[in-house]
């Protein structure tokens, strides 16, 4: 049975039965009873069901397209940097120089010719490259002629790319705040202080609560979590204040929270020190890792020194930690030569860590090495704000597309294909609340939302509420039987399983794999073809910007 979170946290939100119109009703084109015509922000139904607005994701809040930036180019196969392209030598320091000097000249296009390029992490260091600074553009000369070879496969908790800045805001850091006065409602941009005279316009702020036992029991999971075992894990919601009014006592904030904090919770906003590094770009490379020829793939081999996949455990071939509105754009991974066709990189393909307005478009990545426990074989990972990744593959990963930590929230997943995942495409652990998958496309794989007991101390739990699954296309259901820790598993046989916490919406699935098992809200199951609007996110960013 689910948790029955607070009624007043939730605005309303119930257990929601599962909804399902008439086919004959949606056959000639149809619009979800939660998205009229005249939606704006805010609309109710009779029930109290609403969906969010979406159109926050991505670079720029969607507001701007992604710049296409000119200038000062730095060549790192000229001098001083003599990166060498034809892979045959180290070029881990030349690309690092050359990224330091467009940090010191406050921005650069560092640009890699065509060729391959050999990097790996130095001696004690868990990055091979990092841009450090503002307004920096990595960029190549097309992902199928500038490649990236990290030549190592001892790369246990390392990164090939790690965009993040030295002096890195940390989103739980608890300096300068101001409480609450009232709890802050569930979609609110003006949010009630006690002081406001802690801010002022353009801070960057954290938006977050403790998880207090009540907190903890208004999901249903007393004694599973703990306010110990979640520190550093509550939710949390990273904006920028647009103004303060010390008269009314409240700070306006850019982007609407995504779920009703309390003030007996400790709601609160905090200003935060330190920098997010902002208006980063990634363009035109691909990437692999050197293959890693040992023994000791198990599901739990991760844990057990000597093994290849304690090796690779945890490794990341691009991680964006504490950004705002960075991008990278047909960004792909490799298959290096000398690597089997079906390995591209060891473990992990993407990750946005505590960061927000992101946006991956046109990427492609493929074919992780290890797809074992403890977190392997992830392709894009989600742990950040208002994310947006669209137009983007995730071919044979243990997880293709996957939401964690309770400052996962607002994401998009847009127009993507997730295909042949070990496992679902899925909302992983830690309540990730209120994010939008549109119009994904699933060839042998599928979309999961539900509670999940696995984990260590705390379990994963519950994972999500007021998330959307959108138009979902189904191609083919993921293979069933398969091998999974030594036995052989059936996998569900259905498109989307949505099981959230308190509300969830599945609207509209389309073709020759459209099931859904759901006890959230459901409209339309097979007659996604003729939605309308057929893109939720889409829809929604053009009414906000008037267009």
């Amino acid at each position: 049975m689910q948790p029955k979170p607070h009624a007043h946290i939730l605005t309303g939100i119930l257990f929601a039965a599962t909804v399902v119109l008439s086919s004959t009703s949606l056959q000639a084109g149809w619009r979800s009873s939660l998205y009229p015509e005249d939606w704006i922000p805010g609309y109710h139904d009779a029930n109290g069901r609403f969906l969010h607005d979406f159109s926050y994701a991505g670079y720029r809040r969607g507001e701007t397209g992604i710049p296409d930036r000119t200038g000062e180019v730095i060549d790192v196969s000229t001098a001083p940097y003599h990166a060498d392209p034809t892979g045959m030598t180290d070029s881990t320091a030349a690309i690092q120089a050359a990224l330091d000097a467009a940090a010191s000249a406050g921005g650069g296009i560092v640009f890699l010719p065509a060729g391959t390029y050999r990097v790996f992490p130095p001696e004690n260091q868990k990055v091979a490259l990092r841009v450090e600074g503002d307004n920096i553009i990595l960029r190549g000369a097309g992902a199928d002629k500038t490649h990236i070879f990290n030549d190592t496969f001892q790369m246990r908790e390392k990164t090939v790319i790690e965009v993040k800045a030295r002096d890195a805001a940390w989103w739980y850091a608890d300096g300068k705040k101001s409480a609450a006065t009232a709890d802050f409602a569930n979609g609110a941009l003006a949010l009630p202080v006690a002081d406001v005279s802690v801010f002022q316009p353009g801070d960057a702020v954290a938006v977050r609560n403790d998880p207090t036992d009540a907190f903890i029991a208004s999901l249903g999971m007393t004694g599973k979590w703990t306010s110990q075992n979640l520190k550093n894990r509550a939710l949390v919601f990273f904006r920028r204040l647009v103004s303060v009014d010390p008269a009314a006592g409240t700070v306006t904030i850019d982007t609407p929270i995504r779920y009703g904090l309390r003030k007996d919770d400790g709601a609160r906003v905090v200003k935060l020190g330190g920098h997010s590094v902002s208006e980063v770009g990634l363009e035109d490379f691909s990437m692999g890792m050197a293959f890693h020829p040992g023994e000791g793939w198990g599901e739990e081999d991760f844990a057990q020194e000597g093994t290849a996949a304690y090796d690779v455990h945890q490794s990341h071939a691009i991680v964006f930690t504490s950004a705002e509105n960075c991008w990278m754009k047909r960004v792909t991974s490799w298959n290096p030569p000398d690597n089997p066709p079906s390995v591209h990189i060891l473990s992990n393909g993407v990750k946005f860590e505590k960061s927000r307005q992101i946006t991956a478009v046109d990427c492609d990545w493929r074919y992780p090495q290890y797809r074992g426990g403890g977190g392997n074989g992830y392709l894009y990972t989600l742990h950040g704000n208002e994310c947006l990744i669209t137009k983007c593959k995730a071919v044979g990963g243990r997880h293709n597309y996957d939401f964690g930590t309770m400052s996962a929230s607002g994401n998009v997943l847009f127009d993507n294909l997730a295909k042949d995942g070990r496992l679902g495409s899925d909302f992983h652990m830690f309540f990730s609340v209120t994010n939008l998958l549109d119009n994904m496309t699933c060839d042998g794989d599928f979309l999961e939302a539900i509670y999940r007991r696995w984990g260590g101390n705390p379990v994963h739990g519950v994972t999500t509420t007021q998330s959307v699954f959108w138009n979902t296309n189904g191609l083919r259901y993921i293979a069933s039987p398969f091998e999974f820790g030594g036995t052989m598993h059936d996998r569900p046989q259905f498109l989307v399983e949505s099981e959230q916490c308190g509300d969830g919406y599945v609207i509209g699935t389309r073709g020759p794999a459209s099931k859904v098992k759901t006890s959230n809200f459901l409209e339309g199951e097979g007659l996604g073809d003729t939605l309308q609007p057929a893109s939720l996110y889409q829809d929604q960013l053009k009414r906000r910007l008037g267009r």
